[in-house]
């Protein structure tokens, strides 16, 4: 709509192979912009976009493992004594946690594998810069010119990003061991029995 309204005659296809091609008018931001309006305008668009994504599912992650803790340990909470506050904060927080954190790592996971799909609202990642500079063949990054290289350089991303998602997994394993330790779930027990 923003495009039809400022750019009445405009002709050619908005959508052309991998960019969007439209009237200098129409730019969100403004093509005549300083770079880094453009920089920070695309950042402050991937956290908002992915903010709202990933916020939504944390939110449902976190609310179902608050309805997993036990009834029983509420209400025997509230039997001792114990005002609603500290009901929440000494009770259901310490055991939702367990719940939780197999769904919230695993949406750590995912938005590992989303980061690449950045570069579709204009960030320059990791994935980017692998492509452009594996796809050099001017002398405009280094003093040789070279043939294709981009895979080299994806295969080197697709270790890192490897290497970073076990790591990932350790320090959340680690984590999960931590808080299951003294906890009446199966993990606990499990951890009990082991020792």
């Amino acid at each position: 709509l923003r495009h039809k309204a400022l750019c009445p005659g405009w002709d050619m296809p908005i959508r052309q192979g991998n960019d969007f091609v439209v009237c200098q008018a129409a730019k969100m931001p403004l093509g005549n912009a300083p770079q880094w309006v453009h920089e920070t305008y695309g950042f402050a668009l991937a956290v908002l976009t992915f903010s709202i994504v990933f916020g939504a599912f944390a939110a449902n992650v976190l609310f179902g493992a608050m309805r997993a803790v036990p009834h029983a340990q509420l209400e025997t909470a509230a039997a001792y004594g114990m005002t609603r506050r500290q009901t929440y904060w000494r009770v259901l927080v310490p055991q939702m946690w367990v719940y939780a954190l197999p769904g919230l790592s695993n949406l750590w996971m995912v938005l590992i594998k989303a980061t690449p799909l950045l570069f579709l609202l204009g960030v320059e990642d990791i994935v980017y810069w692998a492509r452009e500079l594996g796809g050099s063949k001017t002398p405009r990054f280094t003093d040789y010119p070279h043939g294709d290289w981009r895979m080299w350089y994806f295969l080197g991303l697709l270790v890192f990003y490897l290497i970073f998602t076990r790591v990932s997994e350790k320090v959340l394993d680690r984590l999960m061991d931590r808080l299951t330790t003294g906890q009446a779930t199966t993990g606990g027990e499990a951890r009990r029995r082991a020792a």
